[in-house]
Order: structure tokens, then sequence, then C-alpha cells
């Protein structure tokens, strides 16, 4: 059975949570999708244009954002990622952790509080 989704950027028509994009045209998946389930706070963001080591993840307070930046063999910068979601109030922001999937999918999960 599959979780339900309480917001995503590719669905106007339902809610969304306080999530802020920045999207770049060179970047064909510019969008995040938020889902809960249950305890578990989740987004998830389509990276798989960069390597992993040139995808950074910061977080500041609730704020967790995601960047990322693909260089040229001159040095110019040819693509360019960037992703911020604040964390919902009910999420414990020390309990968050991420994982990169091979196909490129960065999940960022953290821990609701009840």
């Amino acid at each position: 059975m599959e979780p339900p989704e309480i917001g995503s950027e590719d669905s106007e028509s339902k809610p969304q949570m306080n999530t802020k994009e920045h999207k770049f045209t060179g970047h064909s998946y510019p969008t995040g999708k938020i889902q809960v389930f249950g305890a578990i706070f989740q987004f998830t963001v389509d990276v798989s244009e960069f390597p992993p080591e040139d995808v950074i993840i910061t977080t500041s307070n609730n704020l967790i954002e995601v960047h990322a930046e693909k260089l040229g063999e001159d040095g110019t910068v040819t693509n360019t990622f960037s992703h911020r979601c604040e964390l919902p109030s009910d999420v414990d922001p020390m309990s968050v952790n991420t994982s990169m999937e091979n196909c490129g999918v960065l999940t960022v999960r953290a821990h609701r509080l009840f």
C-alpha cells in the first residue's frame, strides 16, 4: 500500500507544505516530493545528473538545503540544482538523515514528534 502524499510540486491540486524551490533551466527534475509515513517525514529530490560528491546538503534550524553544481571541462558551470525544504514544526531536526539511491534520488528523512 502506498503511503499518503502530503504535497508535491508536481501536483497543484494537493496542499503544499512550506517548501521553497529554486528552479534552474538546466535541470530536468527540479522539484521535490514530500511525504509522511506515520512517524516519518521525508522528501526526495532527483539529483541523478550529479555525482554524489557534488551534492551538498546543509541544515540550519528547520531548513534543509540541497545544492549541486556540474562543471564542464573548461571549468564553467554547466548545470546547477538547488532545493530548499522547511521542516514542519512537529519534526525533530536532530533526527534528520539522508541516503542516496543508485538511481540518483536523494532521500531526506526525519522523525515526527507526537
